[in-house]
C-alpha cells in the first residue's frame, strides 16, 4: 500500500526527495520568528505607552502636590515661620522652603517661596517624579500698622475727662530691637472721636483723625478681621487665658469667641481677640494688641500697654472710656505681639515652574 503525503500527489516514500519540504520548514521558522519579533515589539510599544502614561501621570501629580504645598505654607505658617517644611499630600511629599530676599519696611519683608513635589506611583517602579514652583511672597512681620494707639473702626467713641489715651511711646529708647515708630494719632476712627471734657488725650497732633469709613479704617491698620475670627485660624489659648508662668517674655495669641470681662487676676501678654464685647474688672491690664467687636462703655478702670481696635463688628456700637481706663501705646508690647500674627501674602503675576 502507497501512503500519500499532504502535498497532493506525493507518495510519503519519496518526500525526502522532494526539494521543497526544507523551503516550506525553513518558511514556518522564519514566519514564526517574524510572529515572535512582531509581538516583542507590539508588547515594547504598549509597555513605553504605559511607561509614558504613568510618567505623565506621575509628574502631573508632583506638580499638583507641590501647588498644594505652596498653598498650605503660605495660609498655615502664622507667626514666626519655618525655614522648611514637609507637608504629605495625595501620597506625596511637598518640600517647601522659604528664603529672604530683601526687607521692605519695619512691617513688610519680601519672600522667595519655592515649593517641590515629589510623588512616586506605587504600582509601578522607578525613580519618583519631581516638579517645582515658585513664588514671591510678602510677610506681614507685623499683624497692623500702628498708626493710633486707639482705632474705633465703627461707632462712636467718647473719651471722659477722668479716663486717658496716650499716644506717646512708653517703652524707652533701647527697651527693644524694633525702631521708634512715629503714630499719626491718639486716636482715629472711621467718625470723628469726642473728647468730652478736659484733656484725656496725649499724642501726635493732631490727636485725633478721622478716616471718613469703615472700610478706610480697616485698610490703614491693615487686618483682616473675618481671618481672624474664624475658627479655623489657629490660637495659643481658645476661650481661655494664658498661664501666669509663661516667660515674660513669651506673647501669645488668644481668641474668645462673644462677650469677655476680663478679670483683674488674668495674666495677659500679646494677642487678645474678642469677637463679642470686650468688658474688664478693676485692674485688669494687657500687653500687646487688643481686638474687639466692641469695646463697650466700660465703667470700670483697666490698662492696655500697646494698641486697641475697637467696633469691628460693623454695627456702630459706641465705646465710650471712663473712670481712670488707660490706653497707652508701648511699641514694644504692640510689635511683638503682632508678630504672633505675622503672614505671608503671595505677589500676583509673580509665579512660575522650574522645567
Amino acid at each position: 500500500m502507497t501512503y500519500y503525503s499532504s502535498v497532493i500527489g506525493t507518495p510519503l516514500d519519496s518526500i525526502d526527495d522532494d526539494p521543497r519540504g526544507g523551503f516550506v520548514l525553513a518558511l514556518v521558522v522564519l514566519l514564526l520568528f517574524g510572529i515572535g519579533v512582531a509581538g516583542a515589539a507590539g508588547y515594547q510599544v504598549v509597555l513605553s505607552e504605559a511607561l509614558l502614561s504613568v510618567h505623565a501621570k506621575e509628574t502631573q501629580t508632583a506638580l499638583s502636590i507641590a501647588r498644594a504645598g505652596l498653598r498650605s505654607y503660605i495660609g498655615k505658617q502664622i507667626g514666626v515661620h519655618d525655614d522648611t517644611v514637609t507637608y504629605s499630600i495625595d501620597g506625596g511629599d511637598a518640600v517647601v522652603t522659604a528664603r529672604l530676599v530683601s526687607r521692605i519696611d519695619d512691617f513688610k519683608t519680601l519672600y522667595l517661596l519655592g515649593s517641590e513635589g515629589v510623588y512616586t506611583d506605587p504600582t509601578f517602579l522607578g525613580s519618583a517624579a519631581r516638579r517645582t514652583v515658585y513664588q514671591y511672597a510678602v510677610k506681614r512681620e507685623v499683624a497692623l500698622n500702628h498708626l493710633a494707639v486707639m482705632t474705633q473702626v465703627t461707632g462712636n467713641l467718647d473719651v471722659w475727662p477722668n479716663a486717658h489715651i496716650d499716644g506717646n511711646d512708653d517703652a524707652g529708647v533701647a527697651a527693644c530691637e524694633q525702631a521708634s515708630v512715629d503714630i499719626t494719632a491718639a486716636m482715629m476712627g472711621s467718625g470723628t472721636p469726642t473728647i468730652l471734657g478736659g484733656d484725656p488725650t496725649d499724642g501726635p497732633d493732631p490727636e485725633v483723625v478721622s478716616l471718613g469709613s469703615a472700610a478706610a479704617a480697616l485698610d490703614a491698620i491693615g487686618i483682616d478681621w473675618a481671618v481672624l475670627t474664624d475658627t479655623n485660624f489657629p490660637v495659643d489659648y481658645e476661650d481661655a487665658w494664658p498661664s501666669c508662668a509663661l516667660p515674660a517674655d513669651s506673647f501669645t495669641v488668644t481668641r474668645f469667641n462673644g462677650n469677655v470681662t476680663a478679670p483683674a487676676g488674668a495674666c495677659g501678654q500679646g494677642v487678645l481677640i474678642v469677637t463679642g464685647n470686650f468688658l474688664a474688672d478693676v485692674g485688669f491690664q494687657w500687653d500687646g494688641i487688643l481686638l474687639a467687636d466692641d469695646t463697650a462703655d466700660t465703667e470700670n478702670n483697666y490698662r492696655i500697654d500697646g494698641l486697641v481696635v475697637g467696633g469691628l463688628d460693623g454695627s456702630g456700637t459706641a465705646t465710650a472710656f471712663r473712670n481712670d481706663t488707660h490706653i497707652d501705646y508701648h511699641r514694644c508690647y504692640a510689635f511683638q505681639a503682632g508678630k504672633r500674627l505675622s503672614h505671608f501674602k503671595p505677589v500676583g503675576g509673580t509665579w512660575w515652574e522650574e522645567m
